[in-house]
């Protein structure tokens, strides 16, 4: 792997007429290239009560082309020892895939077919839904998934991002395959799609199959993008329990509305949050939940990232007969976090290792290609790499100790 840094040098950015970004960056190293991304639209674009219709309009999208059924789609991808995947999320669709770098002009070929001309089988189209239905049941019984979806709707009331991208099945149950059609011919095209691509090709080569596919790409009938609706955060505590028959276990989150991904009270709780439920065997409240209390199966904290509203939560699985008790033990050290600084032993500890996990994330094409993308959706810049090692060395155990209250 290349070993020096990606930064505004090396990485090469275009945004072409038609609204599409690429960012490219050299392993030449390697015989192989990985590409991700995202484009319109996500689960946000969902009409009201049709919760679901983006993820399964996603869902359809490789199942086959007017030229290639599910059949030849997936030889033709598979013939050359190729990857390609599609999924939504909240804000928008993803895409991922890997190829030999001879194959990669075939490769964003297949995948301005698939987006753009995708055949919406009626049989396909049932088998998709009956996945999608048998996914959600499954989940219905998950109790962490449950506990998770619960924890969304508590926290973000009415906003969009309270509902999870698959839907539910009484939404999805009644959708017909005209009305998928006509949210793809409405959504999907161009304008706003970024790819990241790093592997054994020059950048400059990148570039060219770059302009003549993806970038070549014309559809004048899309829609702009969904505007995210404010978020309003809740004004008291919100506790909700949602009960499951004949399970052994209990997932409970507890958490707050996080920091903006784009600011740096977020890189200060993302050092806090590996101290209080990451670092060595989970952190604080890994140490005093599972280790010592024995309260926990297991038990962590995370920060979440993104555009828009996020969350900054603790999740834990334990024995029914052990939630409170573990309820109060992580109330008691939330309480120590926000009252007492965090140690420099402990502030120098989780330094060292985001420092040190920094280059292990360029390791592999796929690191830097995602890496990539978040730099691009998130607006950071693209020497943000080079940056970000003098922004984790500046915190202090009393930022973390005012971000924490803060928050």
């Amino acid at each position: 792997m290349n070993t020096s840094m990606p930064d505004s040098k090396t990485i090469l950015r275009e945004t072409w007429k038609n609204g599409t970004t690429l960012l490219a960056y050299p392993n030449l190293t390697s015989p192989a290239v990985y590409f991700t991304g995202y484009m319109q639209p996500g689960a946000i674009a969902d009409p009201e009560e049709m919760f679901g219709l983006a993820s399964f309009t996603t869902d359809m999208l490789m199942t086959g082309t007017k030229q290639l059924n599910f059949q030849r789609l997936h030889d033709k991808i598979e013939s050359i020892g190729a990857s390609l995947s599609l999924g939504t999320g909240h804000l928008s669709t993803t895409f991922f895939g890997q190829c030999l770098r001879e194959d990669l002009e075939t490769v964003w070929n297949l995948l301005v077919e698939v987006i753009q001309e995708p055949a919406f089988a009626e049989k396909q189209f049932k088998r998709v839904r009956n996945q999608i239905l048998t996914g959600i049941a499954i989940q219905n019984q998950d109790t962490a998934e449950m506990a998770s979806q619960a924890f969304n709707r508590a926290l973000y009331g009415s906003h969009p991002y309270a509902h999870p991208d698959i839907g539910y099945a009484q939404s999805v149950s009644i959708f017909k395959l005209d009305r998928l059609k006509l949210f793809h011919e409405t959504h999907y095209g161009p304008d706003g799609l970024v790819i990241a691509v790093c592997g054994g090709i020059e950048p400059e080569m990148a570039q060219e199959i770059f302009s003549r596919s993806l970038g070549a790409w014309q559809y004048d009938a899309q829609s702009p993008p969904e505007e995210l609706p404010p978020f309003i955060p809740p004004t008291a505590s919100i506790r909700s329990h949602v009960a499951l028959e004949e399970k052994n276990q209990s997932d409970l989150i507890i958490g707050v509305p996080a920091p903006k991904t784009v600011s740096r009270d977020f890189h200060v709780c993302s050092i806090g949050n590996s101290i209080l439920g990451k670092y060595g065997m989970m952190g604080r409240i890994g140490k005093a939940v599972r280790e010592k209390a024995g309260l926990a199966y297991e038990v962590s904290s995370h920060l979440g990232a993104g555009i828009g509203p996020t969350a900054w939560t603790i999740s834990a699985g334990v024995n029914p007969e052990n939630l409170e008790k573990t309820i109060a033990l992580l109330r008691q050290e939330l309480l120590r976090f926000t009252t007492e600084p965090v140690t420099q032993q402990e502030l120098q500890d989780v330094k060292t290792q985001a420092l040190g996990r920094l280059p292990l994330s360029l390791e592999s094409n796929a690191g830097i290609a995602s890496i990539l993308v978040s730099i691009e959706r998130f607006g950071y810049g693209l020497d943000h790499l080079r940056q970000l090692p003098a922004i984790i060395e500046s915190i202090t155990t009393e930022e973390i100790l005012t971000t924490a209250q803060r928050y």
